[in-house]
């Protein structure tokens, strides 16, 4: 639905502002600021607006005095803090502005706990709505829209996105234009002379740089411009966007200038790399004789760019993403295809033949630019405020939770301990108490799950201790690995190898954590470098034991994440699939629904493989045998409402005595990755809640009522012994809490592979 204007509101309001904020620089902070600032100007007297911004580094910016609160996005606990600020700060209703990328979180889950602790209303305005998203983005996004009492979206197609994919009903969301501002004053040769630009044809395309914009294809189209038209220049305006800046450096932009030389358009082709203030902006758009926006995303939902465009009365040559199609249909601008310079060529040169046409269809941009401009976007804004406060319940909206254990009670993931136990080569084995045992050597198995660790970590934190460790278990990875793509397993302190080829588990563990690697790696370095370990070894494995076949088909699944259409890893799923149902239908009975005829350790791989198996492909009877064997092991595990699980001095053999100690971290764990990804799988709620009660076993709800994990080093034990706690401290251990708590943080599993679209 679409507010319209109503009677002014006349009564005060108090307003919080969530989002990025100037001096901060992105798109959304600039958005953030016009909100906030136009806001305050519409608002009755009496009426106050502040901002609560979010940070991408501890010390923040030098903000206005309009911010008054700041959140750090990747710590978890600064967002309950942030909601009870707010709660005690008087606010009426809470205006949040959302982004995939500027919350913490997979996908930025952690600003869900903030909005669960508040007890204001919140209106909600969505930055980015995807068609046919991936799991963790439609389930931190619905959840998001759950707890806000209205969503506004800046784009119709945004309303059917919302319902389809997401579940969002449809009167729950309102369409509210992006803001812009006021054209500035002056004729368009005077802001061509402000710039430099006097007698010439200027053609712009502005915002933050990166490959996204299309920038190359325009680049591209100049040629044939120029030749017909050589006062013509491109003015490419905006810094390059600070992620990419830190992740590439100038690439991008250097490669476009080259290419500019290369095709003789220097002289034609203008950047202007810095972060441009509004008053410069509107000046550069009222310079321009053609705006540009060759954008390579079709899933674009907005574009503040465009929408200045228009307001300004810009004629606009776009390829055809959704917030262009939805602009441009009624003759104020020329949609083009993506990704074809010829075609940007034609589309303006016919507008600079045709004089005439192009100013009629600026003039068309500026008269629906009216509807845009931020008083009166301001002004909606406020109306759909007040018709919240006027229908808002006195009990305050609040989404069912997960789990019983609130995000911001969980431990932050430290890496401490874990680096201290890494030296140059890799990972040592062992420890004694908490001190490094270099005589320990080193194992392919832990460097491979100690990978599978700090890759999730760097994904939730990006604490940048994660990517160096990454890239010393990588390099021990394929110093470990044998010509004939096998592993090696133990290396001795002194780099000799203590064995001929590892075990079945050994392959298996180090493909998990390769697998991962691939799946969530950042950089493209590391994600090449981590495949082609993983495909030497997959072309090579030869796998019978359930636990090895399960770790190497967890691997193979996060893969096809990636890459989906690989052959050689779906065929593997598809093979450890089979092989492990044949295992359970040959030992199972009555009493009896397992794989084996004894219950080891790390029992939950073999179910847990077998739901991804299921993700994958849709084969019912893999997810019939997994949930069958996960039963079994919960009833065994958790008889009475903790976990006392199977021990290693003796386990637990069809017929037998059950061993309750010693009590492994690498059983706890897996009975948290399968219990949450049954969840992913089911819905249950039944099963997060116990994925939370196996992940509390670290933390004191165990046999002997003592944690293992160490708050103040940062470390694990490496068992639960008759008599307490062991006393060493190993990597495994504390790699296997780092899985184990990581997790239950995430508690959303990686996009499944469809069965329609995996390639095969």
């Amino acid at each position: 639905m679409e507010p319209g204007r109503n009677d002014p509101v006349e009564n005060s309001m108090n307003i919080a502002v969530i989002g990025n904020y100037v001096p901060r620089q992105c798109g959304l902070a600039t958005f953030t600021t016009d909100v906030a600032q136009w806001l305050e100007r519409v608002l009755p007297a009496g009426s106050e607006v502040f901002v609560v911004a979010m940070n991408d580094r501890e010390e923040g910016y030098n903000y206005p005095p309009m911010v008054h609160f700041g959140v750090l996005a990747n710590n978890p606990r600064a967002y309950p803090r942030a909601a009870d600020f707010i709660n005690l700060s008087g606010v009426d209703l809470v205006c949040l502005q959302h982004e995939f990328g500027i919350f913490g979180g997979p996908r930025g889950i952690y600003v869900a706990d903030m909005l669960r602790d508040l007890k204001k209303p919140v209106v909600t305005t969505l930055h980015t709505v995807l068609p046919e998203p991936d799991e963790q983005r439609r389930r931190a996004l619905a959840e998001v829209a759950e707890l806000s009492d209205a969503l506004v979206v800046m784009s119709r197609k945004c309303i059917d996105f919302l319902d389809e994919y997401y579940g969002v009903p449809r009167e729950k969301i309102h369409v509210i234009h992006h803001g812009v501002p006021e054209p500035p004053s002056g004729t368009r040769e005077e802001h061509k002379a402000r710039w430099g630009l006097s007698g010439r044809t200027v053609l712009l395309t502005f915002g933050l740089l990166h490959s996204g914009k299309g920038v190359e294809y325009m680049v591209e189209a100049m040629p044939s411009i120029v030749e017909r038209y050589p006062d013509v220049v491109y003015v490419v305006l905006g810094a390059t966007h600070p992620p990419v800046k830190k992740r590439e450096g100038e690439k991008y932009r250097y490669g476009l200038k080259a290419r500019a030389r290369e095709l003789g358009v220097e002289d034609n082709v203008v950047f202007y790399d810095r972060f441009v203030p509004l008053e410069e902006l509107t000046s550069f758009m009222a310079a321009c004789d053609i705006y540009v926006t060759p954008y390579l995303d079709m899933n674009q939902v907005v574009s503040g760019t465009l929408a200045y465009a228009m307001g300004l009365g810009r004629p606009v040559v776009s390829t055809p993403y959704y917030y262009a199609q939805e602009l441009l249909g009624e003759g104020t601008g020329v949609l083009v295809p993506v990704r074809d310079s010829g075609a940007l060529s034609e589309a303006v040169l016919d507008l600079l033949a045709d004089p005439v046409k192009r100013e009629a269809m600026g003039g068309r941009a500026y008269e629906l630019g009216r509807n845009m401009v931020w008083d009166r976007v301001a002004g909606e804004y406020l109306d759909l405020f007040a018709t919240v406060l006027a229908g808002r319940r006195v009990a305050p909206l609040v989404a069912p939770k997960r789990m019983a254990m609130a995000l911001r009670d969980l431990p932050r993931p430290k890496l401490d301990y874990l680096a201290r136990l890494t030296d140059a080569a890799g990972a040592l084995h062992r420890s004694h108490f908490d001190i490094p045992d270099r005589a320990s050597g080193y194992t392919t198995e832990d460097n491979a799950l100690a990978l599978a660790a700090v890759v999730l970590c760097h994904m939730q934190t990006e604490d940048p201790r994660a990517l160096e460790l990454a890239r010393t278990y990588l390099g021990m990875l394929r110093y470990m690995q044998r010509e004939d793509g096998l592993f090696h397993n133990v290396m001795h302190y002194d780099r000799s190898f203590g064995d001929e080829v590892g075990s079945q588990e050994c392959q298996g563990k180090a493909l998990l954590g390769l697998g991962l690697m691939v799946a969530l790696g950042q950089e493209e370095g590391l994600v090449s470098f981590a495949k082609g370990i993983f495909d030497d070894a997959l072309e090579s494995i030869s796998l019978t034991a359930p636990r090895a076949v399960s770790q190497a088909a967890i691997g193979s699944y996060h893969y096809l994440t990636r890459f989906a259409g690989a052959s050689l890893a779906s065929s593997f799923l598809d093979f450890a699939g089979a092989s492990l149902v044949a295992s359970f239908d040959a030992a199972s009975a009555p009493g009896w629904e397992w794989f084996e005829d004894t219950l080891y350790y790390a029992n939950g791989l073999m179910p847990r493989a077998l739901l991804l198996a299921y993700r994958a492909t849709r084969e019912g009877r893999y997810k019939e045998v997994a949930l069958a064997g996960l039963e079994f092991l919960v009833q065994t595990c958790c008889p009475k409402g903790t976990f006392d699980l199977v021990g290693d001095q003796g386990w637990y053999a069809r017929g037998g005595g059950r061993a309750r100690f010693n009590q492994l971290p690498i059983e706890a764990t897996s009975l948290v990755e399968v219990l949450v990804d049954a969840y992913v799988v089911e819905g249950s709620e039944r099963y997060m809640e116990l994925a939370r009660l196996a992940f509390e076993w670290y933390l004191g709800r165990n046999a002997v009522g003592e944690p293992l994990y160490d708050f103040a080093s940062f470390s694990c034990a490496d068992s639960i012994m008759v008599h307490g706690l062991d006393e060493n401290r190993s990597t495994e251990a504390t790699v296997q809490w780092l899985l184990a708590l990581l997790r239950i943080q995430t508690a959303l599993h990686l996009e499944p592979v469809s069965a329609a679209g995996n390639g095969r």
